[in-house]
Formats: structure tokens, sequence, C-alpha cells
């Protein structure tokens, strides 16, 4: 018998090692991976050590001319690529270009140098950003990012969206559903993210079957990955969203109609009381972990910006909900996101220290922790006693604008950290409901993560300056101080970049263009012309540079967008005048800059609606399929829903294609209207949303290939524009909304 034992201790100890061993040689072999296409020409010079640790840290070290890259996981050695990369090359990569140029050699770490995370969650992602930005990625896409996530230190990834139509699907199956019947419950891409919050279900599709396993196929990969760094992604959870059919395919089940969102009627919402809750969770989580595996954190928000709470005990909802995901996975954690007054304090009470992680959402700008008591979401008791992570959520809807709050990102997680309320703080995180811009947010965010200290913004500028052009450039780093402390430094909770006028449903008078964002300026407008006027200077050293050309055409961009503000109102106030000439001289002007604008954004993929089009024919299977999903992709970022509402406009794009082909044709009707308004005509209201819905429904070919003259184009514009925006810059005013 005691042979016996040995024996099968023996075979454990052997299939453990084994375990281990292929873990370490995947994870070795993906580090490789990547630093040989971050430093290709050196990365045979590249060595990665792992250490075992119960703290995420990473070493640098030169041995001869080998660099030593050691760390506890694959992220931290993928920070420390990162550091290196960053500190010691010059170089970096993002959604905006990129600046890996050639390397001769390895520059030598003369000390060795340690950094230890202070912080152990880094979080990423948010459900909108899956349909904002990523509805339609493939592979290539996610690999790049994936990869950017791992060098940002990121071990704790949402990742509960693209695979869930299989596990739907599957679950569904299980209780009697027909396949007409499940795919009536199925969004198409590019709205899942609001069906898994519990706020529709069916819109934008159906999907066909190649679809589902594409999508299935896809989150696999995406998770191996993951896996393969060290990261622990965010699975979905079960909270209670069920199909509205299974109100009447379940009738003695207590099932309620959760209302309205918007203009949609929600799934329905099964009481996690009823026995029946018991079952439909143990079947998806199920179904779930055949298709990906298990994990410790389990997305979903029940009454997600509203829905129908009446006569439910929420804190017992809370805890039969918790309950069943322990079942699942006895180490199961919830995750939850901290918005408007979501999670209520009834539901956290149902929950136990240690059993739910809340995101707070915008810390950077409406903190709910409880020690910030001027932000319009304060809640006196926070999050109770439970963990908590700081994010920063710098994008709303995938609207272009420059934007950010380096002065929260710098210090709020540190201020939180310190303060009684924050004591159970346990990360830091984004959560941007679209990605593509902006990188220097989300640089110093994560940067947070790896301090024992607040940022000093100017040094830390001149830094990100440095790696993110490849050399110092007295101009470049002018430049980008003056961005630091003017569109990257705004001091209101705004809900994103502030908006360009370009994008809006035309009227003369506009305070936002989507219904919940802001068109006023924080900052003086002349900051970005001046921004523009010094990296312009920096052409001659750094015009080669991905990263530079980029910066030149967004912020040209914004600069004509702002200006565009100042046109608007010489254009209402010639109209109020009934002075028919000023007026036709600024409404012609005003167009001729959308155009201009359309122009200058055909030089970046990142700024191509074709390349976006391109993405959305892609992923689907069929004619019918492709058509649907490029008719998704386009009312997504024009009327959202098929019905005119407040979501109108909600996720804009100042793009080139919509520019030219949309916003400028529907500001010229508008303004043709006026015009025969002041010849004392009578002239026919316009319908926007029928030809919003017209240009959704046309086949229009956009390009899906850049036009190579980034700087001269900029330049063309700026010697267009200057002498007269500086000549008016005194007329334009900041104003907080």
């Amino acid at each position: 018998m005691s042979y016996i034992k040995s024996k099968n201790t023996a075979c454990l100890i052997l299939f453990i090692f084994c375990l281990y061993t292929t873990i370490i040689h995947a994870e070795e072999s993906n580090l490789k991976r990547l630093a040989n296409k971050m430093v290709p020409n050196q990365a045979k010079n590249i060595v990665f050590e792992r250490i075992i640790d119960g703290t995420d840290f990473f070493e640098l070290e030169t041995k001869g001319k080998k660099l030593i890259i050691r760390g506890n996981n694959g992220i931290s050695m993928a920070r420390g690529l990162n550091h290196y990369m960053r500190y010691y090359l010059r170089k970096t990569t993002s959604w905006t270009g990129h600046n890996l140029s050639y390397t001769s050699s390895l520059p030598v770490v003369k000390e060795k140098i340690r950094v230890n995370a202070t912080l152990p969650l880094r979080y990423y992602l948010n459900y909108c950003t899956y349909s904002y930005s990523m509805a339609f990625w493939d592979w290539t896409q996610w690999e790049d990012e994936i990869d950017r996530m791992a060098m940002q230190g990121i071990n704790m990834p949402l990742v509960a969206v693209i695979g869930q139509y299989a596990v739907w699907q599957n679950t569904l199956r299980r209780l009697g559903y027909s396949e007409k019947e499940i795919i009536d419950f199925l969004p198409g891409a590019g709205y899942e993210a609001w069906w898994l919050m519990g706020n529709l279900e069916k819109f934008g599709g159906p999907v066909s079957q190649q679809f589902i396993d594409r999508q299935t196929k896809l989150q696999k990969k995406m998770l191996d990955r993951m896996r393969e760094y060290g990261m622990e992604p965010v699975l979905q959870g079960f909270y209670g969203m069920v199909p509205n059919s299974m109100i009447t395919k379940f009738p003695n089940a207590d099932i309620r109609d959760a209302g309205k969102w918007i203009t949609y009627q929600r799934p329905a919402f099964l009481v996690p009381s009823d026995p029946l809750f018991a079952k439909v969770a143990e079947i998806f989580y199920e179904e779930q972990k055949k298709l990906f595996g298990e994990s410790r954190y389990y997305g979903g928000d029940p009454f997600h910006e509203g829905g129908n709470s009446k006569g439910i005990n929420i804190t017992e909802a809370a805890s039969n909900i918790y309950k069943a995901m322990k079942t699942n996975n006895p180490n199961a954690i919830w995750v939850l996101q901290g918005w408007s007054g979501n999670p209520s304090a009834a539901l956290l009470k149902g929950l136990k220290h240690g059993e739910a992680l809340v995101l707070d959402l915008m810390a950077c700008a409406r903190p709910q922790w409880g020690g910030e008591p001027s932000s319009s979401f304060h809640r006196e008791d926070g999050f109770l006693d439970h963990n908590w992570i700081w994010c920063a959520l710098p994008n709303f809807g995938g609207r272009i604008g420059m934007y950010g709050k380096l002065q929260s990102y710098a210090t709020g997680v540190i201020k939180a950290e310190h303060h009684p309320k924050g004591k159970y703080v346990c990360g830091i995180g984004t959560t941007p409901e679209g990605i593509g811009t902006n990188p220097i947010n989300y640089d110093m965010v994560y940067d947070m993560a790896w301090r024992t200290d607040s940022i000093d913004i100017k040094s830390w500028i001149a830094n990100y300056t440095t790696y993110r052009y490849g050399s110092e450039n007295s101009n470049a780093k002018a430049a980008m101080l003056q961005l630091s402390t003017s569109v990257y430094n705004c001091p209101w909770a705004a809900d994103g970049p502030q908006e360009s006028y370009f994008c809006a449903r035309p009227s003369l008078k506009i305070d936002y263009v989507s219904s919940w964002g802001t068109a006023h300026l924080y900052y003086q407008p002349i900051n970005v012309l001046q921004a523009l006027e010094h990296l312009l200077k920096a052409e001659k050293e750094l015009g080669y540079i991905d990263t530079y050309r980029y910066d030149v055409v967004d912020i040209t961009r914004q600069m004509l967008a702002d200006y565009g503000k100042y046109i608007h109102k010489c254009i209402s106030d010639a109209y109020k005048e009934k002075n028919i000439k000023k007026f036709d001289l600024y409404t012609s002007k005003f167009l001729q800059m959308i155009l201009d604008q359309d122009l200058l954004l055909s030089t970046r993929k990142e700024f191509l609606l074709g390349e976006y089009i391109r993405q959305a024919d892609t992923c689907g299977s069929i004619p019918t399929e492709k058509r649907m999903f490029i008719n998704n992709a386009k009312r997504q970022i024009t009327s959202w829903t098929s019905v005119n509402s407040s979501l109108h406009e909600y996720a804009h794009k100042e793009w080139n294609g919509i520019l030219s082909t949309l916003y400028a044709p529907r500001w010229k009707v508008y303004f043709d209207y006026l015009h025969a308004k002041l010849e004392g005509k009578n002239p026919k209201e316009i319908d926007f949303f029928a030809m919003e819905t017209c240009w959704i429904e046309s086949k229009e070919k956009f390009s899906a290939v850049p036009v190579n003259k980034e700087i001269e184009i900029a330049k063309t514009i700026y010697h267009n524009y200057a002498d007269e925006i500086n000549q008016v810059l005194s007329l334009i005013h900041i104003s907080e909304p």
C-alpha cells in the first residue's frame, strides 16, 4: 500500500513539474516573440529570467553583450522590456504610431535596477470598448493589443464580451430553446456591450453561425495569449439577465420585465432567489468553462444605468448571484462597475469582504470611493469594506479629440492610498469606452502602478517626449509641455474630449454634439496652435518618425476643430443680424474647413472611415451579414439606433470619409435652409435623421489606404489658417458647461 502511495505521489510531482515546465516554456517563447517584434535585430541579445517572488517586479541588468530582464512572471518581464525601450532605447509602440527604428546595439544598464509594482492589480477595458473600438477586430489587431497590455503591466483585462455568443447559444439550447429563438436574443456585432450590460437584446442581428464560431475561436486565442503572459482575465458572470422570451417559456419562474433603456427594451431579469436562477447559472458557468476555462474574476452588473428593481430584495439578490459564482469557482471574485449609483449600498451589503472588487470607473473625475466630497458621484461610505480599483475613463464613445487629466492621473491613486476611506484600494486601471487616441493618458496611469509617489508632470513629459519621438528635441518638448497644461489637463468632470462642431447636428447654438458630452473648451485654443508651431519646427530632425507624423496631424486637426467654433459663432451672429453677405462668407468658410479636415485626416489610417468599414466587411461571413455589419458600423457612429433618439452622435467620429459625405452635406443643407429664411422664404424643415439613415444605407465606397502626405498637408492647413486664428483668438473664450 505504501508503495502505491509513494508511486502516486511521485506521479503527481512529475505531473506538476511537467505542467510548470510547459508553462515556463510557453512564457519564455512568448517573451522572445515580443522582443523580436519590438527590437528584432537585437532580440538575440535579450535574455528573460523568471524569478519566483510574491510581488510583481522586474530587474534590468547588462552582462557582457546581453540584456538580462528578470521578473516573477511574463507581465513583469514585458513591463521590464518596455521600461528598457523607453529609457534606454528611446522607443515606443502605440495605437497612434510607432517609434521602433533600427537598433545597432543595446545600451548598457550601468547598475542593475529593480522596480516593484506598488499596486497588485492593473485593470483594463470597459464593456463599451469592445463595441466602440474592437467590434470587428481580428487576431492581428488583438495580438498587438495584448502585447501592449503586457508592456504596460496590465494583469487584469476584461475579456467578457466576444465569446458570449457561443456561451449563451449553448446555455439556451440546454434550456430547450430553438436555434431561431436563440438567434433572436443575440445582438449584432457592434452592440454586444449593451446586451451584456442588460440594456438591449437582438438589435443589430441576426448573426450567422460562422460569425459565432469566428468570435469563439478568437476569444480562445486571446485567452491563451493572455494566460501565457500570466494575466488573469475577467470573464462574464451570470447575474440574472435572460431573454424576454423566458418569461413565457418559464411562466412559473419569477422573471421580471426590466423596463426600457433609452429606446430599447432591456432583457428580462431572472430574480436570483428563484430556483431557476441556480439552474441557469450552473449551465451558464459549465458552458463557459468548457469553452474558455476557469477564471477568478467575473463581471456583470444587475440594474446597470437603471433597470426595474421594484420589489426585489437587492441585498439578497447580490448574495444569491455571488453564491452561484462561488458554486462554480470557490475562489470567485465578482467585479462590479462603479458607475453613477451602481453598485448600490444595498447590493454591496449582500457581499462579504473579498467577494467583490469594485471598479471606481471614473475615479479620475467623478470618484465614488468616498474621499472626494466635491465629486458629483460622491458616496459618503464609498464601497463600504470592499476592495476597489482606482480607474481613469479617458474616452466616451470612441470620440476623437485631444483630452486628458494628467494632474489627476499623477496624484489620484496616491491620495486614495493615504486617505482613511481609501484603505481598500488594491489596483489602478483604465476603463475607456473607446481607444485609439491619446496614448499619453495610458502611459501615465499605468506608470503609477510601479511608483510609490506622485508624478512630477514636467519631468515626466520630458521623458515621454523623448521616447515618443526617439530623441531629445527642444521644440518637441515645448510642444508637449504646452499640451500638458492645456488639452491634457482638463479641470472639469468632462465626458472625454471637447466635441467638434463639424460633427454636430446643425444648429445655431451648440453646447454639445452628443447628449452627454460637451463642446465647451476648457483651454485657450492658442495653446494648441503654439504647440503645433513648436512641433513643426522639429520636422527636419523628426519628420521621418511615425509617431511625430501622427501627432502633427492630430494637433492640426484639433486646431482646425477649435477654430471651427469661432467661425460658427460668426455664422450665428451674421444670421441674427440678418447680414446675408457675412452669413454666406462664414458658412462657405465653415464648409471649406470641414473639407480641409477631411483631407488632412486622409493621411492617417487611424482616421479613416474606410478602414473601419473594411474591418466590418471582413468580419461578416456571408454577403448579407457583411452588409449588416457595415450598416451597424455606420449606424453606431451616427444615429446609434434605428429611431431618432438622444443617442444620436454619441459615438461620432471626426474621420476622413464621414466629414465629406455626411457632416459637410448636413451642414450645407442647414445653411441653405437658413439662407432661405434670411430671404424671407418658408423652407421645409430638415429631417436630419432621414439624412443619416440614407447615409447609413448607402453603398458608397471609402478608401482604407492613407495618403502619405501628413506633413505636407498639415503645413498647408497651418499656413492657410494660422494668421487669422492668431488675430481672433482673443475672441474665443473658455467656459465651463
